[in-house]
C-alpha cells in the first residue's frame, strides 16, 4: 500500500472551492482507495502514526475490491473509531479495442 501526494484542498462538501485536479496512471491489477479520515485517526495517536498503520497493512496480489475494503476495515479497527468512517475502493478494468487487444484505460482523477 503506498499513499498519493495529492493537492491539499478544503474538505468536501463545505461549499468552499480551490480543488486542484491530480491524474495518476492506474492499472487494472491495482485498487484505488479513497476514505475519511476516521478511518485512519486517533485521538491518542500522531497523525503520521495514522498513516503508517495504514501503510503497513497488506493485500494478496490478487485481492478484489471487497477483499480490500474487508482488510482495511479490520486492520485498521473501524468499528472501534471515534468518528465517522467512509471508504471507496475502486479498480479499472481493462478493455477491448476494435482489434480485439486489450488496453488499460486512462482516467483523469480529481483532486480532493
Amino acid at each position: 500500500m503506498s499513499l498519493l501526494s495529492v493537492p491539499v484542498g478544503p474538505p468536501l462538501g463545505t461549499g468552499l472551492g480551490g480543488y486542484q485536479s491530480h491524474t495518476r496512471p492506474l492499472d487494472p491489477s491495482q485498487t484505488l482507495v479513497l476514505f475519511t479520515d476516521g478511518l485512519i485517526e486517533r485521538r491518542d495517536e500522531d497523525i503520521d502514526q495514522s498513516l503508517h498503520r495504514l501503510t503497513e497493512l497488506t493485500f494478496a496480489s490478487a485481492s478484489s475490491p471487497e477483499q480490500v475494503l474487508d482488510r482495511l476495515l479490520a486492520g485498521l479497527g473501524a468499528d472501534r473509531a471515534e468518528d465517522d468512517v467512509a471508504v471507496l475502493a475502486a479498480r479499472v478494468q481493462a478493455r477491448s479495442d476494435d482489434a480485439g487487444e486489450t488496453q488499460a484505460p486512462h482516467r483523469r482523477l480529481p483532486g480532493p
